[in-house]
């Protein structure tokens, strides 16, 4: 059988996945952060409609 160049620890596999996992879930909340500023930053600069009774097209 051949031999591996280093030997797996399982506990820090799971450390790593944990960290991993940890790192991935701060990326979706800065992304879910940023598109909620920029919802938010739409809705407050975007033109106002005028109504003087004419229809518009």
């Amino acid at each position: 059988m051949p031999q591996l160049l280093w030997t797996i620890h399982m506990a820090d596999f799971w450390n790593s996945l944990k960290l991993m996992g940890l790192g991935m879930l701060g990326i979706l909340v800065v992304m879910a952060l940023i598109m909620a500023i920029i919802a938010v930053l739409n809705k407050a600069t975007k033109p106002k409609k005028e109504e003087d009774g004419s229809a518009s097209k």
